[in-house]
């Protein structure tokens, strides 16, 4: 006899792909793993696992198709009519100008806090 017990959470078992996709997305929310986890029905501790799993698998994780979250380019500085120094377009439509007075410090930490929120 099969007895109900509507408070108990089965365990649902994820194929690699569903893993894969689940940490993607992750990893493109900006959400905690707290708030992730809560808005997908899975197990901090399962989520943790497998970051842990891939950080010590080796394995480069994917979620930012392939790009490089941030590569310093260095220029000859070129004066145009607009009076910026560099422009960044990001994924989402925003446009960051920066002056040739912003120092490469700053602007680091900026283009971070950007890329966590995009």
């Amino acid at each position: 006899m099969k007895h109900q017990y509507p408070d108990l959470r089965t365990r649902r078992r994820r194929t690699p792909q569903e893993r894969a996709e689940l940490l993607t997305q992750y990893r493109r929310s900006g959400l905690s793993q707290r708030d992730f986890v809560q808005s997908h029905d899975l197990g901090l501790s399962t989520l943790t696992k497998w970051l842990r799993e891939e950080r010590l698998s080796g394995v480069k994780p994917s979620g930012r198709n392939g790009a490089v979250p941030f590569q310093e380019v260095n220029l000859r500085p070129q004066f145009s009519s607009t009076g910026w120094a560099a422009e960044v377009a990001l994924t989402n439509g925003a446009v960051l100008r920066l002056s040739a007075q912003a120092s490469v410090a700053w602007a680091t930490e900026l283009l971070q806090v950007l890329r966590r929120s995009c």
